[in-house]
């Protein structure tokens, strides 16, 4: 027995393989534009695992879609191609539906159920109201099948793999090696100013960092042992790049995860937390230093005159109610700008910024189709409210994010997160992670 724990010390688990050459078929990507073509065709051989390949698939290309173009390529110079296997693999989950036990049927049904009543409205909506009808419905399917293909793959593999522990090292793997960006140009390659780390642009970073932050508050609290080390160093690190970022949206929901993560935990542990909240902002005072006072300003104007706090908001804040207004009560179309005329035309160049969850959801879909999504979110938190203590810093990331940068319906972008952590929410128990 000796004899063979002291082999099992040299055993490499079969996920950290496949770990180190997915990083480097990432690294790969990076090189041009030609390897990047390769790496997305490679990266299909994950459709050897099913469903679960397929799960894999759908977050590694949504992880290299945000990468700092000042370090790779842009993916966006094969759209198409990312877009025919987002499409692919989601329909293929979709059909996973079938192989759910009845218990998964069971916590999926209610949800589907709004959710179609939710399909069916827009479809209505983009029909009779829309500028750009056509738009609106391929917009909405984009979100809905990927969403729904998630949802169902999840649901499917959960007993398989820890899905939980998957995503916090995909995240880990933007979030930590970004601290090295931190006195580097190309960690501010946006706009000089703001650190954006690994990601495309500050918001974005700032965006990535909560839901790290979520997934790592939610790992802990799992039956998986985190290293309370790891607990106080990983957010104050974070929360300081999170300042860098000037990402207010970002500050404010990693603040609100923390104070509820102390809220929900036990009292026994109250001495540890105390230490990582002096911990993490004695690391970040100590950072800023005697230019503590002009950063906060600085953070929180970013440069605009002072009593102009929200300005770089309003616009869009503006164009979303004006829209709403129109008619408040049906909504405009999913995802699509309000024209003077309608038109059944297809085109990449129709691009909403709402900003927004509710102002948008609002805009899209006018008070009916609001309170139909409200309806299918309050579905969601309600499906695991057994659970709701230890996992609920999932969802409300998802919500968190999207009150100042709406990446909800955005499958093209970070939406596809944001689905997984519905889907782990609804279907994980504290007792029944599995082992990667």
């Amino acid at each position: 027995m000796i004899i063979q724990k002291e082999r099992s010390i040299y055993v490499i688990k079969k996920s950290t393989i496949e770990w180190f050459l997915l990083l480097l078929l990432i690294l790969f990507s990076f090189i041009n534009s030609t390897t990047l073509l390769i790496s997305m065709f490679l990266l299909l051989a994950l459709l050897q695992q099913k469903e679960i390949g397929a799960i894999k698939i759908l977050n590694i290309i949504t992880l290299r879609t945000i990468i700092n173009t000042g370090i790779s390529p842009n993916i966006g110079d094969w759209q198409s191609l990312k877009w025919i296997i987002l499409f692919g693999c989601s329909f293929y989950l979709l059909l996973a539906y079938f192989k759910l036990e009845k218990q998964e049927i069971r916590k999926i049904n209610p949800i589907l159920s709004i959710i179609t009543v939710f399909i069916a409205y827009n479809f209505f909506v983009a029909l009779v109201y829309s500028s750009l009808p056509m738009i609106a419905i391929l917009k909405l399917l984009s979100y809905v099948v990927i969403f729904l293909g998630i949802l169902i793959g999840v649901g499917y593999t959960y007993k398989k793999i820890n899905w939980l522990k998957w995503m916090f090292i995909s995240l880990s793997l933007v979030i930590i090696p970004s601290i090295v960006l931190i006195p580097i140009s190309v960690g501010y390659f946006k706009n000089g100013s703001s650190f954006q780390g690994f990601t495309n642009q500050p918001n974005m970073f700032g965006i990535i960092s909560v839901l790290y932050i979520a997934s790592l508050f939610a790992y802990a609290r799992s039956k998986e042992k985190v290293n309370g080390l790891n607990l106080i160093m990983l957010p104050a690190l974070t929360f300081y790049m999170v300042v860098l970022s000037k990402s207010r949206t970002a500050l404010i929901s990693c603040v609100l995860l923390l104070l509820l993560f102390i809220v929900l935990s036990k009292i026994k542990k109250f001495s540890s937390l105390a230490i990582m909240i002096f911990s993490t902002a004695g690391v970040i005072l100590l950072m800023l230093g005697s230019s503590f006072n002009k950063f906060i300003y600085d953070f929180l104007y970013k440069g605009q005159e002072q009593g102009n706090l929200l300005y770089s908001r309003m616009n869009q804040v503006s164009e979303l109610t004006s829209n709403f207004m129109k008619n408040p009560l049906f909504g405009n179309g999913f995802a699509v700008p309000v024209l003077p005329f309608k038109s059944f035309e297809f085109s990449y160049d129709f691009i909403v910024e709402p900003g927004n969850l509710i102002l948008a959801v609002l805009s899209y879909s006018g008070v009916i189709g609001f309170i139909i999504f409200s309806v299918y979110i309050l579905a969601i938190f309600r499906s695991n409210h057994k659970n709701f203590r230890n996992l609920v810093y999932l969802p409300l990331a998802t919500i968190l994010i999207s009150m100042g940068e709406m990446v909800f319906f955005s499958s093209n972008n970070i939406g596809i997160w944001c689905y997984m952590f519905l889907a782990m929410y609804v279907f994980y128990g504290a007792n029944k992670y599995q082992k990667s």
